[in-house]
């Protein structure tokens, strides 16, 4: 079975789900905790703990033939220090350079002016387009990583939002449309395998099932979303 198929550990568990355990348990946890009490000991093999199988989906990932690297040196090879998020940038760099995955990120700063912005961006099209210094999306991911500069929320990203005028702009990228959905904050379509996914932190709907959704802290950049989005092959 492989692991890069699924978004999350949840998903795998479900995998192991049969029809007959839908049809007497209704309840999708009392499901998973019923396969992981039986099939973590014998049933269908050993089923892989949460850590293994963040392990094991990493391995078959880095063994897919990278794409698009070039010899280019990765912006996150300038990391010098031991901010978390700035660590969690650098592990994801080779991966969505390679079109393993799509990575959504949240952040929430205070401006120049001391007033709470934040944003929604598409951290593949950041780090491209940082390399070229008259882009309009340029930020200096080098001194991001190096610490000399910060990432800030931008009018240019997926979402921008103005907490003190409360004002909200959207933009599509290269590899995402908004489809702006109010109950559900914000949903996103990967123009690649066009899988569409909610990027709503609270929120557990269906279309969080799309996505792995991690949170980090670090001093400098206080609480941030990671959303992650396995690309699937489109034959």
């Amino acid at each position: 079975m492989s692991l890069i198929n699924f978004n999350k550990y949840e998903d795998y568990v479900d995998s192991f789900i049969t029809i007959k355990d839908i049809r007497y348990l209704g309840n999708k946890k009392v499901q998973r905790k019923l396969i992981q009490n039986a099939c973590g000991k014998s049933c269908l093999g050993s089923l892989l703990t949460r850590e293994q199988f963040h392990q094991r989906q990493d391995k078959e990932l880095i063994l897919l033939r990278p794409r698009g690297i070039c010899g280019s040196q990765l912006f996150g090879d300038y990391l010098n220090n031991s901010d978390e998020v700035l660590k969690q940038f650098a592990i994801r760099e080779k991966k969505l350079v390679e079109k393993q995955i799509s990575t959504i990120v949240y952040l929430v700063m205070r401006s120049k002016k001391g007033l709470e912005i934040s944003s929604f961006l598409d951290l593949e099209q950041s780090l491209r387009e940082s390399r070229c210094q008259s882009s309009v999306d340029y930020a200096d991911w080098r001194g991001i990583f190096e610490g000399r500069k910060k990432l800030m929320p931008s009018r240019n990203h997926l979402s921008y939002f103005d907490w003190y005028q409360n004002r909200v702009s959207y933009k599509n990228s290269e590899n995402f449309r908004v489809a702006n959905k109010r109950a559900h904050s914000l949903i996103l379509i990967h123009v690649g395998d066009h899988k569409m996914f909610c990027v709503n932190a609270t929120c557990d709907c269906e279309y969080t099932k799309n996505v792995n959704r991690k949170t980090y802290f670090s001093p400098t950049y206080g609480y941030v979303i990671f959303f992650d989005h396995i690309i699937r092959r489109i034959n």
